[in-house]
């Protein structure tokens, strides 16, 4: 099955500035850092908003996405709804911080966010399950994407902390959120793939290669944690291999969910694409 890469990316992108706020709305809840600033709200909305355009780029004709989103039960219109929401929180959460308002108002807006957020990652996976998909019809799927864009938006928080030269406390606990993240993504996506064992081993399409990405890049995301929470002074360099490794890790795994993702046999066992 051909990788379809507008649906990889969208998820990619728009996951991990869903993670990047709450990463740093994390941060402030466990007295580790400041507030999110302005910096990370307005990254975090493009990436969601630039990641939520990408879903569309799939469609031969983009006019249809309308037509989609009339079914308010499906996969897409699901997905759809979380952006808008999350983008809504996103925005309404800029202007309270532009405008100085309560430090209360502020705070139940960012953990919406944070809540919206991590919940649609999980939810761009469990969009893929079904019957016809065999591969894909395991729980470990959606968790896998949670886990992995939880890597990626981990990875850029640390960067986007170590930019903006914040504080070694600030730092170090992105650096531990880093080491969390790249954790948590590769041992969900061990979980899929265990699930999807005999289709990954029967693969001739380069599947295991990008499973092989994915847990190296995974791997690396640790690493690159580790070291910065130690030392939150080299956190830059640190900061961007992590980020590059979580977008790598992310990008893996769906390519390889897509590769393996060819429906039930037919009567001449030839699989169908």
């Amino acid at each position: 099955m051909e990788i379809q890469w507008a649906l990889v990316l969208f998820t990619v992108v728009s996951g991990a500035g869903a993670w990047l706020f709450a990463c740093s709305m994390l941060g402030h809840l466990l007295k580790k850092d400041e507030e999110p600033n302005r910096a990370e709200t307005i990254v975090s909305f493009v990436l969601v908003a630039v990641g939520g355009c990408m879903s569309v780029m799939h469609l031969s004709h983009v006019d249809r996405i309308l037509e989609a989103l009339n079914h308010p039960t499906s996969g897409i219109f699901v997905e759809a709804a979380m952006i808008g929401v999350l983008c809504v929180i996103l925005a309404v959460y800029f202007v309270l911080l532009v405008r100085g308002s309560s430090k209360t108002a502020r705070t139940v807006t960012g953990v919406l966010a944070l809540i919206v957020g991590v919940v649609f990652t999980y939810m761009c996976g469990s969009s893929y399950l079904m019957e016809a998909r065999p591969a894909w019809q395991t729980i470990a799927l959606p968790l896998a994407y949670f886990g992995t864009a939880a890597s990626a938006g981990a990875g850029l928080n640390l960067f986007m902390k170590a930019v903006q030269k914040r504080g070694d406390a600030a730092v170090s606990f992105a650096g531990l959120l880093a080491v969390i993240g790249g954790a948590l993504g590769a041992v969900l996506a061990a979980a899929f793939c265990i699930a999807a064992g005999s289709y990954l081993a029967e693969a001739q399409n380069g599947a295991i290669a990008w499973v092989v990405a994915l847990f190296v890049a995974a791997a690396v995301v640790v690493v690159c944690g580790a070291v910065a929470m130690k030392r939150p002074g080299n956190a830059l360099a640190w900061g961007t291999i992590a980020l590059v490794a979580g977008f790598v890790a992310a990008i893996a795994l769906r390519a390889a969910m897509w590769l393996v993702g060819s429906p039930f046999m037919n009567f001449f066992l030839v699989a169908l694409d």
